[in-house]
């Protein structure tokens, strides 16, 4: 099992007899952190007629907040109302394929439930739709329900799993991940939630042999949650060149959550939930878990909320629970939208090629990441096709603009886009090796003309 590498939080406060001690409050669960995760959980035990306190260190939503709010799933009602006759067999094949870190029986067992998981959502009212967007995107433009969300078109996976499109995105304008909380934040309460907010976790109570009785947490009081809220809105992951003003207000925020004394104790008889998001909003454990992103982290759009500080990770820890793989962040490099980005080559300062330009964004993410300093690459392209992908980031999609465009067009104005007349002198202006470029670009055009496979399958 790998290290953890994280600090340690406090050591859960161990009570002998729950029955004497003093408790604040009591439910038969405690949900700790009320995003998207933990909302599900919070519904799922409410339907089973539980008694179900939620305490979150800010409003709520976390990640999904800001998220797609893209559900995958196969074999449901919106794909086959647009004419797709897909299998939870094909998606566990093409998912098989990808890579998991869980078993063959647990990937199963999510693809068969999948229709069934939207279902479920649409019953708390979540709504999807039947329209599929066919193209190459990251994110469908508005007016689409349903697309390609991975590499299902891609020749290496389309081989071996059917095609089919399986993202599902909430129909409303523009990212969706705020909907999907909204629908379940308003279904949980409906259901008779207790959510408990600017309440941050400070430590795990235990009995005498480790089992979990419940959670301490700050009380921050209600004249403090304006000030706790306007740190927590500075960050925001779509919001580029942020970074250092997010660190500024982590610190803030810590500062002021530090100030206050009042804890609650809060009692949970059948068990405590951890759903409190990952850490990339915590240097100091992206440093030991992936240092070339830590050194880089201007350059990011950390892609969580404030509350994705590991903290809930470090409560795990503390009661004993195991960690692994901590290590694996989804490192998206989106190439398109503009969809003419893909028909361009992406190589590194050695001048090859490393990955399909068109693949899923987190596998481009990751073969950039691994490439020499600090994961420099170059997106190149001929005039025809840059002036294409002007043309397309001027108008990528309805709803898109904002998204996609802008920053592309502002990449392309401030990023240091190369010209030149030839192979040989672009790759002296990149900083890339100009025999290592020609050899890739004269061995791509052979397979672009039909002479040879493409060798990473684009």
């Amino acid at each position: 099992m790998a290290s953890s590498n994280f600090p340690q939080v406090p050591p859960p406060l161990v009570i002998d007899d729950p029955a004497t001690a003093q408790w604040d409050d009591s439910a038969d669960l405690i949900v700790v952190g009320f995003g998207g995760t933990g909302a599900a959980t919070a519904i799922q035990a409410l339907e089973l007629g539980g008694d179900v306190l939620a305490v979150e260190r800010f409003r709520g939503g976390g990640a999904t907040h800001f998220s797609g709010g893209i559900n995958y799933a196969a074999g449901t009602r919106h794909q086959k109302a647009a004419g797709y006759d897909d299998s939870p067999e094909e998606m566990f094949k093409y998912l098989k394929a990808e890579g998991s870190a869980v078993s063959d029986e647990t990937l199963r067992r999510f693809c068969e439930g999948s229709n069934g998981d939207m279902e479920w959502l649409e019953r708390h009212g979540v709504p999807y739709g039947d329209n599929v967007f066919k193209g190459k995107t990251a994110y469908p433009p508005d007016g689409y329900d349903i697309y390609f969300s991975g590499n299902e078109k891609s020749p290496k996976y389309a081989a071996l799993a059917r095609p089919a499109p399986r993202g599902h995105k909430p129909v409303t304008p523009g990212f969706a991940g705020h909907l999907h909380y909204s629908r379940l934040l308003a279904s949980a309460r409906d259901l008779g939630l207790r959510l408990m907010p600017h309440a941050p976790a400070m430590r795990l109570i235990v009995d005498g042999k480790g089992a979990v009785l419940g959670v301490e947490v700050k009380a921050i009081p209600e004249s403090l949650w304006p000030a706790h809220e306007k740190f927590y809105a500075k960050i925001s992951p779509w919001r580029p060149l942020n970074q250092r003003r997010a660190e500024r207000a982590i610190a803030q925020c810590r500062a002021l959550e530090d100030s206050v004394t009042a804890t609650r104790r809060l009692r949970a008889t059948r068990g405590v939930v951890l759903s409190t998001g990952g850490y990339i909003y915590n240097l100091e454990k992206l440093a030991a878990q992936r240092p070339e992103l830590a050194r880089n982290y201007e350059a990011l759009l950390r892609l969580g909320s404030m509350g994705c500080d590991g903290s809930g990770i470090e409560l795990g820890i503390s009661a004993g629970g195991a960690i692994d793989l901590m290590d694996k962040v989804l490192l998206g490099r989106n190439i398109s939208p503009p969809e003419a980005y893909v028909c361009g080559l992406m190589v590194n300062c050695e001048g090859q090629r490393f990955v399909n330009e068109d693949a899923y964004l987190s596998v481009v993410g990751d073969a950039l990441a691994a490439q020499s300093r600090d994961g420099t690459a170059w997106l190149v392209l001929d005039a025809a096709g840059f002036r294409q992908a002007l043309r397309q980031s001027f108008f990528p999609g309805k709803g898109m603009f904002l998204l996609y465009g802008a920053p592309a067009l502002l990449n392309l104005a401030m990023s240091g886009t190369k010209r030149a007349g030839s192979l040989a002198a672009l790759a002296r202006k990149c900083g890339v090796d100009p025999a290592g470029l020609e050899g890739t670009v004269a061995g791509f055009n052979q397979a672009a003309a039909g002479s040879a496979p493409d060798p990473l399958g684009k």
